[in-house]
């Protein structure tokens, strides 16, 4: 027997095998494995037998690029390893945004509003920024090389960078695109994170540039969840918003494993959060007893609260939006 996830049900199932890449369940469902499993093992999603069209999950369906797999000095030198830790952070994140009931639907399937993933690693001719535009989040493959993303985070003076982080963050450019809220749900969330709704590049870039020559604002932890979200309103959305997705992960997770009562995932904003601070705080002091930094060296502040059930109300604006190619086509 084996698990894989079935993304229908939401939940991993135990499977064997039933004839040329066909599994069964031992209630007898039937599916298939994805492509990218079985030729590269990155991939551990299942297809149901009805989808017999389609040869990768729904998962690997967001793909546009994909580090590097021939026969080539990339290759050899980790990224297979690389694209197996990426595929684990994206997957993840797709987990939380299909639990919260966020439409997701591929660029290939709705390319008006559909999302893909670009995963690239830098050339003599290319350098890849990690970032959004346009339906597509790139993520530099060397952000899965646990040297090289450490060593840049000690270069920047940040206190978290995950490869999950940076695809919670890049998902809140996106869906950003997508929210069109109620006159009283826009007002709100332009009083705390100001003008996100209009974009312009010019001062949106020397904004950036004045953030990486001049540092964080003064007394950012006052009114930001971390010192790039003062760069920008932009960025304190996406900041914000990859912190309401971590903290709606880790207390289902936390429920799963029985460390809190599973009726806090349901509860309001307040409740959550307050439940997330005990659990970071406990968190927090187990990494520090076995010698590894703080797994949350962030601190909530009542302004940054605000923020964050800001980020609920969108959730909940986000879920009218309907795109035009159903989830799991």
């Amino acid at each position: 027997m084996e698990l894989g996830f079935d993304s229908h049900t939401m939940s991993m199932v135990a499977v064997k095998p039933s004839g040329p890449n066909l599994l069964v369940t031992p209630d007898n469902r039937q599916f298939k494995r994805c492509q990218n499993g079985t030729e590269y093992g990155v991939c551990n999603w299942l297809i149901p037998k009805h989808e017999s069209d389609h040869t990768y999950c729904f998962g690997c369906r967001f793909n546009r690029i994909v580090p590097n797999q021939g026969d080539t000095e990339l290759s050899s030198n980790g990224n297979r390893k690389r694209w197996q830790r990426l595929e684990q952070a994206k997957k993840r994140l797709l987990y939380s945004l299909m639990s919260l009931n966020l439409p997701l639907a591929n660029g290939w399937s709705n390319p008006q509003s559909g999302l893909l993933f670009d995963f690239i690693e830098d050339t003599d001719e290319l350098k890849v920024t990690t970032g959004y535009a346009n339906g597509i989040i790139t993520i530099n493959s060397i952000e899965a090389d646990d040297v090289a993303r450490i060593s840049t985070k000690f270069a920047l003076n940040e206190r978290y960078r995950t490869l999950i982080g940076h695809l919670r963050h890049e998902s809140g450019h996106y869906y950003l695109s997508l929210l069109n809220p109620q006159p009283n749900t826009r007002r709100e969330l332009e009083r705390l994170f100001g003008n996100i709704f209009e974009f312009d590049q010019d001062s949106y870039q020397q904004a950036l540039d004045a953030y990486y020559q001049n540092g964080p604002v003064e007394n950012w932890p006052d009114r930001y969840i971390s010192a790039y979200a003062s760069s920008h309103p932009l960025e304190d959305w996406a900041e914000t918003w990859s912190h309401y997705l971590l903290i709606v992960d880790s207390l289902e997770t936390a429920a799963e494993q029985g460390q809190i009562d599973p009726s806090i995932t349901d509860q309001d904003s307040a409740t959550q959060i307050a439940a997330w601070r005990q659990l970071a705080h406990q968190l927090n002091q187990l990494n520090r007893s076995v010698g590894m930094e703080d797994a949350y060296p962030f601190t909530i502040s009542a302004t940054v609260e605000k923020k964050i059930a800001a980020i609920g109300l969108a959730v909940d604006a986000l879920k009218a939006f309907q795109p035009k190619t159903a989830v799991g086509c």
